[in-house]
């Protein structure tokens, strides 16, 4: 999805270019190309700058505005002396309005056996149902015949004390913003509201996501409902607006505000299953306020794209202000991952330790600042892994290539994110430099043991 955020950018920078660099202090682009060669008027020079098919500026780059330009200083000081890249400060309310109907509010039924005492003062056993509330979010949708795909916290459809199946629930219901609640807590059923049963699809507790699916609902087809508009969680920049939409403590939609706080770093959860086991989840960090029952919800940027799925808060009470999503790039993959595999998560498996040896930051091309990580094999490669025989300790890794697209490793975790889009008997190829040189290396998944299986 980088191509949709990179594809706005451009738009607004396009934007600004006809509207409002003429307004800045020193001379014009327009001044600027004309002092560089550019024969004609200013609208002919607005008009060059459409692209083949006639959208304004949408094939042009920050950096070959810059060349172009003849401006005489730094890309930085480009950037900041002809072009306002802010977010939107104001809030979009159409954005935030289409977002509301993307996201459902969720509760799930879970069958427990609660002791009760009879009017005769007997104690008894009472098959009952414990009712969990969160929310979700619709990825993909088909009014016409009432079907949808929705994601949400495997933390949500989950309870570690329920032995029935394997302890997800059977009775998800989904509600949408402006619905009636009408859930009976004894019977697990909505027997006089507007709710719409949705089935479990799959998931894992390792990352935290489940994915839920609705068919054949007459209530879906005549409502207003529509799938969030995916955005890029790795195209983000701190200091961005962000919108959270959820079910907070159970009361139905609602919306909070803040800002990315933090856009990737770990945290550590008590696994869900009552065991005493650590699990850690890569996550972004927003200040905007996330209550209990938001989990599953989205954080949408200020331009109203999908940027995560909510997951977590920090509840210490001398902290205030954070809370946490699983990024969406992430979430996308591990979405179609298990939709491919039948409800689990098989994640190909390199077979190296990766150590950061080196860590910095700089501008990218779009004057974003980021985080660049030196990515070295740390260890010997064991003779069962895929990577036995291509790779080996010492080998700094550059770039990883699947099904056809290069991507830059300039960060540790894009390498496991990216490897949830293998699946079996594909081939990868992993670029890497050993002694100066650079090298590639194809890697083939026709084995089961180069996959490791969450569910």
């Amino acid at each position: 999805m980088k191509g949709i955020l990179k594809k706005i950018a451009v738009v607004l920078t396009a934007i600004v270019l006809a509207l409002g660099m003429t307004a800045c202090q020193g001379k014009s682009a327009y001044e600027l190309a004309v002092e560089n060669g550019f024969k004609g008027t200013e609208k002919e020079y607005l008009a060059s700058l459409k692209g083949s098919d006639g959208k304004d500026a949408e094939k042009i780059t920050i950096q070959e505005l810059y060349e172009a330009s003849g401006f005489q200083g730094t890309l930085q000081e480009f950037i900041k002396e002809y072009l306002n890249l802010n977010v939107p400060e104001d809030n979009d309310t159409d954005a935030i309005a289409k977002n509301m109907t993307a996201v459902m509010s969720a509760y799930c039924a879970f069958p427990v056996k609660k002791r009760v005492t009879n009017e005769l003062g007997i104690t008894v056993v009472k098959d009952t149902y414990e009712v969990s509330a969160g929310s979700a979010v619709i990825i993909d949708i088909d009014k016409e015949n009432g079907n949808a795909t929705l994601v949400t916290n495997y933390h949500v459809v989950y309870n570690a004390n329920v032995t029935e199946n394997e302890g997800i629930s059977q009775l998800i219901w989904l509600y949408s913003y402006g619905d009636y609640f009408g859930l009976n807590g004894e019977t697990g059923k909505d027997e006089e509201g507007d709710g719409i049963q949705a089935t479990y699809v799959g998931g894992a507790m390792e990352y935290d996501i489940a994915v839920l699916k609705i068919s054949g609902s007459e209530k879906l087809k005549n409502s207003i409902a529509q799938a969030a508009t995916m955005g890029s969680s790795e195209e983000l920049v701190v200091g961005e607006k962000t919108i959270v939409i959820g079910n907070a403590e159970g009361d139905g939609l609602s919306v909070t505000d803040g800002v990315l706080s933090v856009k990737s770093e770990e945290i550590e959860l008590q696994a869900f299953d009552n065991s005493q086991q650590k699990i850690s989840f890569r996550v972004m960090r927003t200040s905007a306020a996330v209550n209990h029952g938001n989990s599953g919800g989205g954080i949408f940027d200020a331009y109203g794209n999908l940027i995560g799925i909510v997951n977590a808060k920090n509840v210490n009470t001398d902290v205030e202000n954070m809370g946490y999503a699983l990024p969406i790039d992430n979430v996308k993959q591990v979405v179609n991952n298990i939709i491919d595999n039948a409800g689990v998560i098989k994640r190909a498996m390199i077979g190296i330790q990766v150590a950061i040896t080196d860590s910095g930051a700089a501008y990218d091309e779009k004057g974003n600042l980021k985080i660049i990580e030196k990515l070295e094999v740390a260890a010997d490669v064991e003779q069962t892994a895929c990577a036995y025989g291509k790779l080996q300790k010492g080998d700094v890794l550059k770039s990883i290539t699947i099904n056809g697209v290069t991507y830059e490793l300039y960060r540790r975790y894009l390498l496991t994110d990216l490897l949830l889009a293998v699946r079996f008997n594909d081939s990868i190829q992993i670029t890497f430099e050993r002694g100066g040189q650079l090298k590639t290396e194809t890697l083939t998944y026709d084995n089961e043991s180069y996959f490791t299986i969450y569910n």
